[in-house]
């Protein structure tokens, strides 16, 4: 979608965006352009981190184009949004293991598919050594780049040709400018300098956040039960129409597809930040180094901090789920059935109340007494908002914990 807006002002620093697929790399060509920021780009998570000093801004980029990148266009209308209206420049950083021509020029026509033929005016790419540079030189008539080796003078090498070159701007014929711009303002108040901005993935990528003042929902369960998909119903009951939204992972398949504990923050419907933990199957055995994983979701787990959503699909209790929350117990260490609440999914299939499916099923009834007669039933293909409503109220002590939504709904009933 092309942008019909007049060209916005440019920043007083020079925008640099570093993209590549080394983290360490990225990192190391950021602190040789901050030459009197030593302690800069200290993280070695695979997010957006962005540090600055009198001269620059410099986003370090995750590698959106990765395969195995769950939100690619989440995380390429957050990039947008954190360089508005364009960065001055973009470094390509080629690691020693990329060298290859095919490897490099890939790279660089990912870029030219995201932002454009132009972007290649305002690129550098960046060489591990002259070995490199020398096999690689044709390159830069080929797509009208730049190639170079980072040396000590990186700094005003920047400065030169961020001031030899017309700042890039973005023309928004792949992204809507308008979600950009929502994102923008969503980002202005999040303090990002030194640490990561946001977050593509894992859970511990999330430290940034005060966990002191977050509430966890921890959706537990075995693969195929619907995790995924609720965590996905819980993120767009807050999201506004129109917003980009950045849902978990979830296809139907009775193959592991959540691989790793997983996280976003979101503040609507509760009205206070809440980190919502999606969690692989620890119980299976494709599952690598399962007890990374626990104690990853340990972390989450924390009595009086959070609630757990044993997801269970409605008319499926498996051998394997025989005995599950004795089980997740002994994983996690304590008696999580004081914070837990069973949730059934595939509500579309329920014939009748709820109330005499569940005590029509022993099994099942008898997991529902031990999380204290606390259950709940998901329709995953509705977007009825009501569902996640009614979720959040069966939260112990939800009215202390969300004291705002609490108030909001007393006061929609008062109306009503």
């Amino acid at each position: 979608m092309k942008s019909n807006r007049q060209p916005s002002s440019r920043p007083a620093k020079s925008t640099i965006a570093l993209f590549g697929k080394k983290v360490p790399l990225k990192n190391s060509i950021g602190k040789t352009i901050l030459t009197n920021r030593p302690n800069a780009f200290a993280t070695t998570s695979n997010s957006f981190v962005m540090e600055t000093n009198d001269s620059f801004k410099i986003i370090n980029v995750p590698d959106f184009f990765d395969e195995e990148c769950q939100h690619p266009d989440q995380l390429i209308i957050d990039f947008m949004a954190l360089s508005h209206p364009g960065p001055d420049l973009f470094i390509l950083a080629i690691d020693s293991e990329n060298t290859k021509e095919d490897k490099v020029v890939a790279q660089i026509k990912n870029l030219k598919a995201t932002f454009g033929d132009n972007i290649t005016a305002n690129l550098v790419i960046m060489l591990p050594d002259a070995k490199s540079l020398n096999s690689l030189h044709q390159l830069e008539q080929k797509f009208n780049t730049q190639l170079a080796v980072a040396s000590e003078n990186l700094a005003s090498e920047c400065k030169k040709w961020c001031s030899d070159r017309k700042s890039f701007q973005y023309n928004y014929e792949n992204y809507s400018e308008d979600v950009v711009l929502r994102r923008m303002t969503a980002l202005e108040n999040i303090s990002f300098d030194g640490h990561p901005v946001y977050h593509p993935g894992t859970a511990g990528d999330s430290a940034c956040e005060d966990s002191d003042n977050i509430f966890n929902i921890v959706l537990l369960g075995l693969t195929g039960t619907g995790k995924s998909a609720s965590a996905n119903t819980i993120l767009a009951a807050g999201q506004a129409r129109g917003d980009p939204i950045q849902l978990f992972k979830s296809v139907p398949s009775p193959m592991m597809v959540t691989t790793q504990c997983e996280v976003r923050i979101v503040e609507k419907p509760f009205e206070r930040k809440v980190r919502l933990v999606d969690t692989p199957d620890f119980f299976h055995d494709q599952l690598r180094n399962p007890q990374a994983q626990v104690d990853e979701c340990k972390k989450y787990c924390k009595p009086g901090q959070c609630v757990m959503l044993l997801v269970l699909q409605l008319g499926r209790f498996t051998h394997l789920e025989r005995g599950i929350l004795e089980k997740l117990e002994k994983k996690l260490g304590w008696e999580i059935r004081e914070s837990t609440i069973v949730l059934l999914t595939h509500g579309d299939d329920l014939k009748g109340s709820l109330e005499k499916f569940i005590n029509a099923h022993d099994r099942l009834k008898s997991v529902a007494e031990l999380c204290g007669d606390r259950y709940h039933l998901f329709n995953n293909n509705s977007k009825n908002t009501k569902q996640v409503t009614e979720l959040i109220k069966k939260i112990p002590d939800y009215k202390d914990l969300f004291p705002k939504f609490a108030k909001k709904q007393s006061r929609s009933c008062c109306i009503l």
